[in-house]
C-alpha cells in the first residue's frame, strides 16, 4: 500500500517552471568571437577598398593590414571517446556565422617526449607498469585535428581540436574498467572502447608509428570480462561505468602526477599550433603583434588549459621524477605568447571551483597581490621588453605554495601587458581578457568559475536538452554533454554583440 501511495504523492507535487532567462550575470561589456570576425572582416574590406599602393612598395606596412584567420582552440573534457568532439561547435559556426565549408586540414601529434620511439614514463599503478613499451606510449600521444572553416565572405576560421584523451585511456582501461567488471558487471560499451572494437589496433598510415586506435584490453581478456555475471542493477551499473570510471576517473588523474603528462602534452600541441600559424617562437616575444586566439573548453578541459598556459604552475613539482616532462624553453615561449594573444575563454561547464580544493595552501598575500613580473617599455617605444632571467639562487616554488589567484592568472597577466603594449597602435580593437562560463543546474559535474581579479568572469545558467522526468530527474550525462548544441550557448559565442 505504501508504494502506490508514495507514487501518488510524488505525482501530485507541483512542477516548477524553468525561467526563460536564468542568467544571473549580465553580458554587458563582453565580446564574442563574432565580434572578432566582424573586426577582421572590416579591416580586410578597408584594405581591399584602399587606393592601390605603388608597385615598388612591396613591404607591408601598418596601412596595409593582411588578412589573418580567427584561431579557435577547442579542448575536450572528461568522458571523451575518440576524436571529433568539436563537431557540434563546427556546426554552430556554420549556423551563427554563415560559414559552412569545413575542411579537415591535418592531424598533428605531440612531439618532444611524446615522439615516436620515445621511452615511456616509468609510472606504475599498484606496482604494475602502465606503459611497458615505446609502442604503447606512442599510442597514448595526444594530437590536434585541425579544421578550416570558410565561406560567407568572412575571414577564415582555424579550429584546432586538442585531443588529450589518449594519455588516460590505458589507465582507465587497465585500472578501472577491467577490475570493475568483477564488482558491478561488464560494461559493454567501455570494454569495446578499450578493446578497440570494431577493427582492433589500427595504425595511422599517414603517420608511421602512430595509431588510430589501440587495444588496451586484449581479445581473450575482453571475452572473459564480457562473460562475467552482472551484480549491479542496470541503471547503477551504467552510471558507475560511464560517470565514475570513464568520467570522474579523468578528474582524479588530473590531480596527481599524471597532470604533468597532460599539461606537457597540451603545451606541446599549443607550441605546434603556434608554429603552424606562422609564429617563430625562437624570435617571437609575447608582446609582438600577431593573431588573436580564443579557447572553447568543455568540462575538465578548462582546468587543464589554464594549467597548461601557466608557465610556472606544476613545473617543479615532479621535476626530479620526470625531467623530460618539465616545461621546456620552447613550451614556455609558447605559453607566454599564447597567453598574451588569447582574448578570452568560453567554458562549457568546468570543475575549476572543485578541483582547486586539491591545491588549498597557506595564504601568501604578497604573492597574491604581486604585479605582473614583466616591465613595460617607455611610452612610444617599439622595442618589446626583455623578460627577466630567472635567478639561479631562487628556490623552486611548488604549486602548493602558490595562491590560486596567482596559479591560474598567468594568462591574464600576459594579456594585460600585451594590451598596454599594443593599445596605442590598435586602440579599442584589442579585446580585454574574459571568461564566460555556462553551467546547467542539473549538471552534476559543473561549478561556477571563482572570482579571478582582474579577469572579467561571467557565470551563466543554462538548461541543456536531456532526458527528463519532471520534476524528479534530468539525466546527468545529457545535462553535462549537450552544451555545444545549446542555441543559447552558441549565440553568445558566435553572434556579434550589440555594440559591435
Amino acid at each position: 500500500m505504501l508504494r502506490p501511495l508514495a507514487i501518488a504523492i510524488l505525482l501530485a507535487l507541483p512542477i516548477s517552471a524553468r525561467p526563460q532567462n536564468p542568467n544571473p550575470q549580465s553580458l554587458a561589456g563582453t565580446h564574442s568571437i563574432g565580434d572578432a570576425i566582424h573586426v577582421q572582416d572590416s579591416a580586410t574590406a578597408a584594405a581591399r577598398s584602399a587606393p592601390h599602393i605603388e608597385a615598388r612598395s612591396l613591404t607591408p606596412t601598418a596601412a596595409q593590414p593582411t588578412e589573418q584567420p580567427i584561431h579557435i582552440i577547442y579542448v575536450h573534457g572528461i568522458n571523451q571517446v575518440g576524436p571529433n568532439d568539436s563537431s557540434l561547435l563546427r556546426a554552430g559556426i556554420c549556423r551563427y556565422i554563415g560559414e559552412c565549408t569545413v575542411a579537415k586540414l591535418e592531424r598533428i601529434y605531440a612531439a618532444g617526449p611524446f615522439a615516436v620511439n620515445a621511452p615511456p614514463p616509468t609510472f606504475t599503478y599498484l606496482d604494475h607498469r602502465i606503459w611497458n613499451t615505446s609502442e604503447e606510449w606512442s599510442a597514448s600521444a595526444p594530437f590536434i585535428d585541425r579544421y578550416q572553416i570558410s565561406g560567407g565572405s568572412h575571414t577564415p576560421i582555424l579550429l584546432d581540436e586538442l585531443n588529450w584523451w589518449p594519455i588516460v585511456y590505458p589507465l582507465k582501461c587497465k585500472a578501472l574498467i577491467a577490475p570493475d567488471a568483477h564488482l558491478t558487471g561488464p560494461a559493454k560499451e567501455q570494454i569495446a572502447i578499450c578493446n578497440a572494437k570494431p577493427g582492433g589496433t589500427q595504425p595511422d598510415l599517414d603517420h608511421p608509428g602512430r595509431f588510430l586506435q589501440y587495444q588496451w584490453i586484449t581479445d581473450p581478456e575482453a571475452s572473459a570480462l564480457l562473460h562475467l555475471h552482472r551484480h549491479a542493477t542496470f541503471l547503477n551499473r551504467s552510471l558507475k561505468n560511464s560517470l565514475m570510471d570513464w568520467g570522474i576517473g579523468d578528474a582524479v588523474l588530473a590531480l596527481g602526477p599524471i597532470q604533468q603528462l597532460l599539461t606537457a602534452g597540451i603545451r606541446e600541441l599549443l607550441t605546434q599550433s603556434l608554429q603552424s600559424a606562422g609564429v617563430d617562437l625562437a624570435t617571437a616575444h609575447p608582446q609582438d603583434a600577431g593573431p588573436e586566439f580564443f579557447f572553447i573548453t568543455h568540462s575538465l578541459g578548462s582546468y587543464l588549459s589554464l594549467a597548461a598556459l601557466d608557465a610556472d604552475w606544476l613545473g617543479p613539482t615532479h621535476a626530479a621524477a620526470l625531467p623530460q616532462f618539465t616545461i621546456s624553453a620552447g613550451q614556455k615561449s609558447a605559453a607566454d605568447y599564447l597567453s598574451a594573444h588569447t582574448a578570452g575563454f568560453y567554458f562549457l561547464a568546468n570543475q575549476v571551483e572543485l578541483l582547486e580544493l586539491a591545491r588549498i595552501s597557506v595564504s601568501d598575500q604578497a604573492a597574491a597581490t604581486a604585479p605582473c613580473p614583466v616591465s613595460l617599455p617607455s611610452s612610444g617605444s617599439e622595442t618589446p621588453p626583455a623578460p627577466s632571467p630567472p635567478s639561479s639562487n631562487a628556490p623552486a616554488t611548488s604549486p602548493a605554495e602558490l595562491p590560486a589567484s596567482t596559479a591560474i592568472s598567468h594568462w591574464q597577466c600576459q594579456r594585460q601587458i600585451y594590451l598596454e603594449r599594443r593599445s596605442a597602435a590598435h586602440g579599442p580593437n584589442l579585446l580585454a581578457p574574459q571568461i564566460i562560463s555556462w553551467s546547467d543546474p542539473d549538471d552534476l559535474l559543473s561549478w561556477n568559475v571563482p572570482r579571478i581579479d582582474p579577469v572579467r568572469v561571467v557565470n551563466l545558467l543554462v538548461h541543456n536538452s536531456a532526458f527528463k522526468i519532471p520534476p524528479f530527474l534530468v539525466w546527468p550525462t545529457g545535462a553535462h554533454a549537450n552544451y555545444a548544441k545549446n542555441p543559447r550557448v552558441l549565440r553568445v559565442i558566435f553572434e556579434p554583440t550589440s555594440g559591435s
